[in-house]
């Protein structure tokens, strides 16, 4: 759910931008302490490369220099950092190519149009933020996307706690925007893999399971469950709905989370369907 690091932009800006945020920022901390209990990453991975790569004014995974200790922290807590204020918008970081600003303003949804509102209660944290993105996109450890000219994105939390982000990703003309689409598709054919994979470096129970749950045209849905690796998910077992639209020269994405020491589960990804017809209108 960051800051823009020198060839990436990871989902979680404005959640370091809103000045609300300054105790939310930090959920690991205050709600997974507990979850993140035996996942530090051995200490052998802490100079290799990985691209969950966290900012790095925030060391949190196997990039910084040394391990996270064992014992939960806030060195722990996965990349949102409550300290650093977003880059500020200026009209050069507003330009959008050809979506423009007012094509990405046209996707937003409200809280009262995110999943599952009636037992999450869904608020926003902040008005929408809107900046030129970096080369690269990272959705999550399965999905990275590039060439984006625009980026807006607007940040959600539950009455749990838990977070939800909406980034709308501008490109130069719908050709763009609809290969970025697909290999977001290309990236969550392959998510359970890359996950499991992402499990077992970091010796955790490889039980990540992806599974699309909504298709219609160009909108997708998926639903992952596992004992998330800290880095760009928080610690420990948990729920990610994913989702992903073309709209033009535009791609929607949505994600939200349920923490399994947030909350007990309330989400039916059956109404996956509905929350894409949401999102392409």
């Amino acid at each position: 759910m960051a800051l823009t690091v020198p060839s990436r932009s990871v989902r979680l800006a404005v959640l370091a931008g809103a000045g609300v945020l300054a105790a939310t920022a930090v959920y690991a901390v205050t709600d997974h302490a507990d979850a993140s209990e035996g996942q530090a990453p051995p200490a052998a991975a802490a100079t290799a490369d990985h691209r969950t790569t966290a900012p790095a004014t925030t060391p949190t995974g196997p990039t910084g220099s040394a391990a996270p200790s064992a014992t939960p922290s806030a060195a722990q807590a996965p990349p949102a950092v409550a300290d650093k204020a977003a880059p500020a918008t200026t009209p050069a970081a507003r330009a959008t190519g050809a979506a423009g600003e007012k094509a990405l303003a046209a996707t937003r949804v409200t809280a009262r149009q995110l999943p599952d509102r009636t037992a999450q209660k869904w608020k926003e944290l902040a008005p929408p933020s809107t900046r030129q993105p970096g080369p690269e996109f990272q959705l999550n450890e399965c999905v990275t996307v590039r060439g984006a000219t625009g980026w807006q994105q607007q940040g959600f939390i539950s009455a749990h706690k838990t977070p939800a982000v909406q980034d709308s990703l501008g490109f130069p003309d719908a050709a763009s925007a609809r290969a970025a689409y697909r290999t977001v598709l290309t990236g969550m054919k392959d998510c359970e893999a890359t996950s499991r994979a992402l499990q077992k470096r970091y010796g955790l129970a490889a039980d990540a399971r992806v599974r699309q749950t909504a298709i219609a045209g160009e909108a997708a849905a998926w639903s992952r469950t596992w004992t998330a690796v800290q880095g760009l998910s928080a610690p420990g077992p948990q729920a990610n709905h994913i989702y992903a639209v073309r709209r033009g020269s535009v791609l929607v994405l949505l994600h939200f989370d349920e923490w399994d020491s947030a909350a007990p589960r309330s989400y039916d990804p059956k109404g996956d369907a509905d929350v894409l017809a949401g999102l392409t209108r």
